[in-house]
């Protein structure tokens, strides 16, 4: 190794290390760890947020957590980008948070399952009590092959010059209670209504409307149960009594 390509190891060397047991240390001292190191670093945090090992997060400052939230192991959370002077071909099919708004929200109680991929560059909002299931994707910005310009050829790679890339952007929500199960993909721009939950390998397209109370499956996901209780006063759920 060439001498000053290892006085350079040496002296990245310590954040690394840093870095490396701040997100692997498991058991309870790992998840105090990331509490005490990230809680402040979020845009705002609720109490008991859990963090387990090989958690990704970048973009913390865009990001902002309720009360008990887990996030579990080898989640990716991304967010920070979306800068309004993008020099991409930017196609808007949803609103994007405002100025000042975190990127990422996620509400009371709610869960981030094993190896769940979150992209907020343009804006995630997950409610309260909602469940996103292990290997699922949630993307609010994803690249297109369709720009403005219809006779240029645009490139599916963050390598390729800006004015070659075109990419789609719009909000993504799951509101109260809804769920989306394992191996899902959220398109950008998508809407899973209250109590509502997406099936396994499901999905939501691009600017995909899922209404509240049902169940939605396949591609695009599309309602195949639908809840027939307990919102005639738009409160709680109530099972229907069995005979």
């Amino acid at each position: 190794m060439e001498p000053r390509v290892l006085l350079r190891v040496l002296r990245l060397l310590p954040g690394a290390m840093f870095q490396l047991v701040l997100t692997h240390l498991p058991a309870e001292a790992g998840v105090l760890l990331r509490r005490a190191y990230y809680t402040p670093r979020f845009a705002s945090c609720g109490r008991d947020l859990t963090i387990l090992p090989g958690v990704v997060l970048t973009g913390l400052d865009q990001m902002a957590f309720g009360d008990n939230v887990m996030i579990r192991e080898n989640a990716i959370l991304h967010a920070g980008s979306g800068a309004r002077d993008d020099p991409r071909d930017i196609r808007c099919v949803g609103p994007s948070p405002a100025a000042g708004e975190p990127q990422l929200v996620v509400g009371n109680d709610s869960r981030i399952a094993f190896a769940a991929l979150l992209l907020a560059y343009g804006g995630v909002r997950i409610g309260e009590k909602c469940g996103v299931g292990p290997g699922s994707v949630v993307l609010s910005e994803s690249y297109h092959h369709k720009g403005s310009d219809p006779n240029r050829i645009y490139k599916y790679s963050q390598g390729a010059r800006p004015e070659e890339q075109c990419v789609l952007r719009g909000m993504v929500r799951l509101e109260n209670g809804a769920g989306i199960a394992s191996n899902v993909i959220v398109l950008p721009g998508a809407h899973v209504g209250r109590d509502s939950w997406v099936g396994p390998n499901s999905v939501v397209r691009v600017g995909g409307r899922v209404p509240r109370d049902v169940i939605a499956k396949g591609d695009p996901a599309a309602v195949v149960f639908k809840r027939t209780y307990g919102r005639a006063d738009g409160g709680p759920a109530k099972p229907t009594p069995r005979p």
